[in-house]
């Protein structure tokens, strides 16, 4: 067996090692090419208009500005038919219209090409209505396709991927060629959702697209409230108008321009206003905030509705065990304690009036909503030197106190340190160090990449330059191994 010489070798590897850059570099250009699919031009439409639920949508004819490529395989051929395709939301295509064949083949711009049936032996038309998910614009595309089984040709074929292209706008059920007025969405958000009457409730309607013009109207029910313009992509109301009782309020947009921009309406936003459940007034008579903070012997006034009238309810309080008056509610179902005292012994903290009655409790919303029976409030904590509830205290705290002073000095001094004391030098230990670490991810700069043509391009060139370096580089070994005999076959083996 002849085996070659150690340089013949590394040389021969270092080739190998160029050629497998060389395909490399061939595989990452042909991948980084950008894709080839690409309108040539604006095919036409006549009729302009038409409805998705016709028996045939796109109907009459169309027009092509240029030929079909002139290719032909065998028996196959991409000038003699055409398909006409809509392009469905995620970007993928359905077909409209497959195999129209009037005036083909196509070697020429076209301008009229009959889509009816008659003039196109075996016509497929699929229907709009499974395709168009909703208003808005949707492009149109035509097609050459083989003339065996109306398929689009492969690039090894025809290069690229041409085709015309048109745009029709969906309203409804009807369409029109041409973008047309952009499909607008209107949300809307009320604050508070509960209010009481005669409070101010705001409104604001959001527009999509942000870009949108022209005003939003605000209605409860079918009854305006007010209008306002949009922007920045919304519109803002404040109503002190809504009457006790549930609204169900609405907002509409207008365009300033309909052929921009679609009317849109938002779904309604609730609205209960009532007055409040229940009210805790100071003794003047003052309406105090919700959940007030009230102190150990205030008096208070609380009034309560939505209760049973002509009934009597009882009033207790958490964490207590004092007694309060009942109440018996008036023929308004609303029940009234004029006064009641805060304890003198209450529990600092969150606190409840509790009233009840068998069966009958009081409900929200003016009797309307679920039940409830509290009042809630706060007691503050004791204040410094107050009177608190606490055990007897002390009255001497010391019984003998030490009347005399230590008169004697300690006769020897203290020459050093006291035994068993630590050196200062090393007392403080055990300290805790621990640098607080940050987010692996705060602060990083985030770089968008290339895209995978970039990506390709980028790899094909320092492929390619690696290439090149082997390439010469084997040469060179080449050439050096024969120039100095290197290049030679040793003995053969056994």
């Amino acid at each position: 067996m002849t085996v070659p010489h150690p340089v013949r070798r590394a040389a021969a590897l270092l080739a190998a090692c160029a050629l497998l850059a060389v395909g490399l570099v061939t595989l990452a250009m042909y991948r980084s090419q950008p894709a080839r699919a690409a309108s040539v031009g604006e095919f036409t439409m006549t009729p302009g208009s038409g409805r998705l639920t016709d028996p045939q949508p796109i109907a009459g004819s169309i027009g092509i500005p240029g030929m079909c490529p002139e290719v032909t395989r065998e028996e196959l051929n991409w000038n003699s038919v055409l398909n006409l395709y809509v392009v469905k939301a995620d970007g993928t295509e359905a077909k409209v219209l497959s195999g129209i064949t009037d005036k083909g083949p196509y070697t020429a711009a076209t301008p009229a090409i009959s889509l009816a049936a008659a003039d196109n032996a075996g016509l497929f038309v699929g229907g709009l209505s499974n395709v168009v998910t909703g208003d808005g614009t949707y492009e149109l595309r035509v097609r050459c396709v083989d003339n065996f089984d109306w398929a689009v040709p492969p690039d090894s074929i025809v290069p690229g991927d041409p085709y015309w292209s048109q745009k029709i706008t969906v309203t409804g059920d009807s369409w029109v060629v041409g973008e047309g007025a952009t499909a607008t969405g209107l949300s809307l958000a009320a604050v508070p959702g509960d209010a009481e009457p005669g409070a101010a409730v705001r409104l604001t309607a959001t527009v999509s697209p942000a870009e949108a013009t022209g005003t939003v109207t605000f209605l409860d029910g079918t009854t305006p409230l007010g209008e306002a313009a949009v922007a920045g992509g919304k519109a803002e109301f404040t109503t002190t108008t809504l009457t006790q009782g549930r609204h169900d309020v609405t907002a509409r947009f207008t365009p300033a321009d309909s052929a921009d921009w679609g009317a849109s309406e938002a779904s309604a936003a609730t609205v209960l206003v009532y007055p409040a459940d229940y009210e805790i007034r100071d003794a003047s008579d003052t309406r105090l905030a919700v959940e007030p903070e009230l102190q150990r012997g205030q008096q208070v006034k609380l009034v309560v509705r939505g209760c049973t009238a002509g009934t009597s309810y009882t009033m207790t309080m958490s964490g207590n065990d004092a007694a309060f008056p009942a109440a018996t509610a008036d023929a308004s179902g609303v029940a009234t304690w004029p006064s009641l005292t805060v304890p003198d012994n209450a529990v600092a903290g969150r606190a409840f009036w509790t009233f009840t009655a068998a069966g009958k409790n009081c409900k929200v919303n003016a009797g309307t909503g679920a039940e409830f029976s509290t009042a809630s409030f706060t007691v503050p904590e004791p204040s410094t030197g107050s009177a608190s509830p606490t055990g007897d205290p002390s009255d001497d705290p010391t019984d003998d106190p030490t009347d005399d002073p230590t008169d004697d000095p300690t006769d020897e001094p203290t020459d050093g340190a006291t035994d068993g004391a630590a050196d200062s030098s090393g007392t403080t230990s055990g300290t805790t160090s621990g640098a607080t670490g940050g987010d692996s991810g705060a602060g990083g700069t985030s770089t968008t990449g290339g895209g995978l043509a970039s990506t390709g391009s980028e790899i094909a060139l320092f492929s390619g330059i690696g290439a090149v370096v082997l390439c010469t580089a084997g040469l060179l070994f080449v050439r050096y191994g024969r120039r100095n005999g290197l290049l030679t076959f040793g003995d053969p083996r056994a």
